[in-house]
């Protein structure tokens, strides 16, 4: 592995499931996917007639945007609020018990003494993500949240890691991005930033370098002491 850039670190961008919580393993995806296909049915918009996509990201997109080509973008936006308040309905499974990953409370006591400013930008519900943090005694540890906006685009698209690093106040130079999944690379390289890549959940060694990572980790307990490393090199 080799030690960071002689640049000031000033932030931790975090990915929320499959990063910091083991959430998502708690949420009936598959329950939530049925509710949302069949809002969407209702108004006419056969799953059949979107291909080429996943759940959750080109899945939903899709949908919403079959439908407003079929009615308006009016009725669309009313339709996705339905579809996001399911989502975040689901998520409050994993909300009420999620647990920290490997190396995360000991992360987070570091980032304290060392005064880093912690954010979260996910596609999980800002709501449940609050919820979770709150039941884990964090609430006051993430100075900005961003979860799935329909302000926004979701990752791959940098336009959430730019949002947060302005509402921080940060230069991406002094920002690190760190997820689970290829789409969290790719984001946090667009917005600028280093990242970093921790296995477990969505991406493999290979695949999370191929898509920007700086470093991958096998687990959170081991960026403590690269975060020291990269003290010693400012």
């Amino acid at each position: 592995m080799t030690t960071p850039e002689a640049r000031p670190l000033r932030a931790l961008i975090f990915d929320f499931d499959h990063t910091l919580t083991d959430f998502g393993r708690w949420v009936d995806w598959q329950g939530a996917r049925t509710e949302v296909v069949a809002l969407y049915q209702a108004e006419g918009v056969e799953p059949e007639s979107i291909t080429g996509r996943t759940y959750a990201f080109g899945l939903f997109a899709a949908f919403d945007e079959a439908l407003a080509e079929r009615t308006s973008r009016a009725r669309a936006d009313a339709v996705r609020d339905q579809a996001l308040a399911v989502l975040d309905r689901y998520e409050q499974a994993g909300a009420a018990r999620a647990c920290w990953l490997p190396g995360v409370p000991a992360l987070l006591e570091l980032a304290a003494v060392r005064g880093f400013a912690l954010a979260i930008v996910s596609a999980n519900g800002e709501a449940p993500i609050r919820a979770a943090l709150a039941r884990l005694g964090a609430a006051d540890r993430f100075t900005a949240i961003l979860g799935r906006s329909p302000l926004f685009p979701p990752k791959p698209a940098p336009d959430m890691h730019r949002e947060v690093l302005r509402r921080l106040g940060v230069a991406p130079a002094s920002a690190l991005g760190i997820g689970d999944s290829p789409n969290d690379m790719r984001a946090a390289t667009a917005a600028d930033m280093l990242t970093i890549g921790v296995l477990g959940g969505e991406g493999t060694q290979e695949r999370l370098f191929h898509s920007g990572a700086t470093w991958v980790l096998e687990d959170l307990t081991v960026l403590p002491p690269l975060l020291a490393l990269w003290s010693n090199a400012v």
